[in-house]
C-alpha cells in the first residue's frame, strides 16, 4: 500500500458562487515525534507542525470546517476572518496523538480524511481514536478504502473504494461523511461522478486544475511542506490561495 502523494449524475448539485475557493487550505500527512528528523514534503516534526499552528494562531487565522466552506461556496454564507482549513490524509497515529493535541493547544479545529483499509492496523488510527477526533468537534471525511489512483477507480470499484468507506466511517462517529479527499489529489470527471452518486456533497484535490463544471469536487489544497517556517507558510498561501 503506497502511502506517497505527490456526466451521469442524475441529481442536481448547487454550483459554488465564487469561481473557485480563495480560502486557504492545508494538508498534511506524516508527522514525527522525532524533532531531529529532517522534514521535507510529505512529512513534519512536531516541533515544526507546532512552529507552524503558532504562526497561523498570532496571526488571527481561525479554522473553518468543510460544512462552513460548502455554505461559503454554496451561498456566500460568511466566514471568519483569515479563515484556513487543516486537513490531515492517510489515518496515521500520529494524527490523534500529535495533532489532535496541538491543535486544541491553539484553539483549531481539523479535518482528518481517513483511508479505511489500515484503520487500527499498527501505525494507523482504531475506531476509538476516529470517533473521539469526531467528539472533539474535528471532521471526519473520507480517503477511499485503500488510497488507488484516480484512474484505478472504476464505476465497480465505487461500492468498495467510495461507498463502503463513507459507511463504516458514519458508524464509527455516529455522523454523516459528507466529504472525501482524492488519493495522490488525483480526479477526473468519471470519479467526480462516482463520488456524487456516492452521497458526497464535495470534494478535496491538492493543487491541481480546477473542473470548470464541478468546483464543489476539486476544492484545491496545498500540500505543506514540514520544513517551511511559520512566515514561509503564510507566504505560500498568499501565493497559491489568491
Amino acid at each position: 500500500m503506497r502511502l506517497i502523494y505527490l456526466l451521469l449524475l442524475s441529481i442536481i448539485i448547487d454550483q459554488p458562487v465564487s469561481p473557485s475557493s480563495s480560502v486557504p487550505i492545508l494538508c498534511y500527512h506524516n508527522i514525527s515525534a522525532d524533532d531531529s528528523r529532517k522534514s521535507s514534503a510529505l512529512s513534519i516534526s512536531r516541533l515544526q507542525l507546532r512552529a507552524q499552528l503558532k504562526a497561523l494562531a498570532d496571526s488571527g487565522y481561525h479554522s473553518i470546517l468543510p460544512d462552513q466552506l460548502y455554505a461559503y461556496l454554496t451561498t456566500g454564507k460568511k466566514l471568519p476572518d483569515r479563515p484556513v482549513m487543516i486537513t490531515f490524509d492517510d489515518t496515521r497515529t500520529e494524527h490523534f496523538t500529535i495533532a489532535a493535541p496541538l491543535l486544541q493547544e491553539y484553539g483549531f479545529k481539523g479535518v482528518f480524511f481517513v483511508m479505511t483499509v489500515p484503520v487500527a492496523k499498527p501505525g494507523y488510527m482504531n475506531a476509538s481514536q476516529i470517533k473521539a477526533l469526531s467528539d472533539m468537534g474535528h471532521v471526519i471525511g473520507a480517503h477511499t478504502w485503500d488510497h488507488p489512483h484516480a484512474k484505478g477507480i472504476r464505476p465497480s470499484d465505487r461500492e468498495k473504494q467510495l461507498v463502503n468507506p463513507r459507511h463504516v466511517l458514519e458508524k464509527i462517529t455516529g455522523k454523516p461523511v459528507e466529504y472525501i479527499a482524492y488519493p495522490f489529489g488525483e480526479w477526473n470527471e468519471t470519479v467526480i461522478a462516482d463520488v456524487q452518486i456516492s452521497g458526497y456533497k464535495a470534494a478535496f484535490q491538492l493543487t491541481g486544475k480546477v473542473s470548470p463544471a464541478n468546483k464543489l469536487y476539486t476544492i484545491r489544497r496545498i500540500m505543506v511542506n514540514g520544513s517551511w517556517s511559520g512566515p514561509r507558510l503564510q507566504q505560500e498561501l498568499k501565493i497559491v490561495f489568491k
